[in-house]
């Protein structure tokens, strides 16, 4: 019983000497853990007077101190490195060594571009630049960004750590001269400068373009550049302005007079029915929430033709011809596999009671005037408007709907363009 006693007396006197401390584990002046810790110290007084005793059973058997100016982390599979600064205060807000980065494996260095400093971890780096703010890059996004040349390359400095909230389990990294973009089918790309800007402008990885599947390629005397995307490519000759070229089978595809289907004899794979119509599926399901939009203002809209095959176009194509001769009937219909239809995007749209059916005073209808006002925002647009003949080689056609996606048309609403060759920097094409 007295030697019980005075073990416990013993503990107490140690305890009132900081021998051993409170926290998430225990603590001794003579383990490797402490050595080490008491040796970085040793070697950097800077941190100042110590404010927290040791503590220990950490995440991976590890352990800490914190001082004046900083702190020292340490375990088993990294040793002792010091935390301090921003770079300290974003790796706490990252949930310390409990989150990906998991412990410091060197101390910070600030021999960097533009006075910029990193901090290397076991599940990336941290980076700190005065303008940029302290941030971290690991994985697919900060090799890519390595092999831009990382803080000395194009891209600069992070900005922000990744987001991966968007579509397709796709993410983004932000930085002082672009963004870095990974997502799983097409890996890791960069978008910067004026093609990243166009690819911004039409709405990200949510446009028709998808995200980016190359780097930007440039070359040639000009220069020009092209980078590619998984619905098409942006062009930029550096002698004139940035051109969209969204690939066949994209919602964002352009088919006009000098642009024919690809196949010319295509039929999409994903048709779907729309009353006695077909449409793509995703068109379709955005045409049906136009006809509940208009519903639900009084306005009632009904299919009048939808996708047309090649062979349905040349029936139709050649009784144009028969009937008004093939100067006119270019004017008003699209020769076999040059026809929008043909790409199931397209809805001509009329009133139930077929008042002005297919005629230019279907603008004053109903039907006609609230298409006009407010197909933009359900992902289509009037693709031959008033007044453009010589950019689309059609004569106005109020009742022909063009799904090119919401955020698409909603942009091109906000900016004022008209028609697809405009938004996408393409040539006009009046004619074959």
């Amino acid at each position: 019983m007295k030697t019980r006693r005075l073990l416990l007396l013993v503990l107490a006197v140690f305890s009132l000497l900081g021998v051993f401390t409170a926290g998430p584990g225990p603590a001794t002046a003579a383990t490797p853990d402490n050595n080490a810790i008491a040796a970085k110290y040793a070697k950097n007084p800077q941190l100042g007077a110590a404010i927290t005793p040791l503590r220990c059973g950490l995440a991976q058997g590890g352990c800490y101190r914190g001082y004046r100016n900083g702190s020292i982390y340490w375990s088993p599979g990294t040793g002792a490195h010091m935390a301090v600064g921003a770079i300290l205060g974003r790796w706490g807000s990252l949930n310390w060594e409990r989150g990906f980065l998991g412990y410091p494996t060197t101390d910070e260095s600030c021999t960097l571009a533009g006075s910029g400093c990193v901090q290397k971890y076991q599940g990336g780096r941290m980076y700190w630049q005065r303008s940029a703010g302290a941030n971290p890059v690991k994985g697919g996004i900060g090799a890519r960004w390595d092999q831009m040349g990382a803080e000395h390359g194009v891209l600069g400095y992070p900005i922000s750590g990744e987001n991966c909230t968007l579509v397709s389990g796709g993410c983004v990294q932000n930085f002082q001269g672009g963004y870095v973009y990974w997502q799983p089918s097409v890996g890791s790309h960069s978008v910067h400068g004026a093609i990243g800007a166009k690819w911004v402008q039409m709405g990200y990885e949510r446009s028709p373009l998808g995200y980016p599947t190359s780097e930007e390629q440039c070359g040639g005397s000009p220069l020009s550049c092209v980078q590619y995307f998984q619905g098409g490519t942006i062009n930029w000759p550096t002698f004139a302005g940035v051109s969209v070229n969204p690939y066949a089978g994209s919602t964002g595809v352009v088919v006009n007079k000098r642009r024919p289907n690809s196949p010319i004899n295509q039929t999409p794979p994903d048709l779907a029915w729309v009353g006695s119509q077909l449409m793509r599926s995703e068109a379709s399901w955005q045409y049906s929430q136009l006809v509940a939009g208009a519903s639900a203002a009084g306005v009632a809209l009904t299919p009048v033709s939808g996708f047309r095959s090649y062979d349905t176009q040349v029936g139709l194509y050649n009784s144009y011809v028969s009937q008004y001769g093939q100067a006119v009937a270019d004017t008003i219909s699209a020769r076999p596999g040059y026809s929008e239809h043909q790409t199931g995007l397209v809805m001509d749209i009329g009133n139930p009671n077929g008042a002005c059916s297919l005629q230019a005073c279907f603008e004053n209808t109903p039907a006609g005037q609230f298409a006009a006002n407010n197909a933009w925002r359900y992902g289509f647009i009037i693709r031959y408007p008033w007044g453009q003949d010589w950019t689309t080689g059609y004569t106005y056609e109020p009742w022909h709907l063009r799904y090119i996606g919401v955020r698409t048309a909603t942009d091109m609403h906000n900016r004022g363009y008209q028609t697809l060759e405009q938004y996408f920097g393409l040539a006009a094409a009046p004619s074959y």
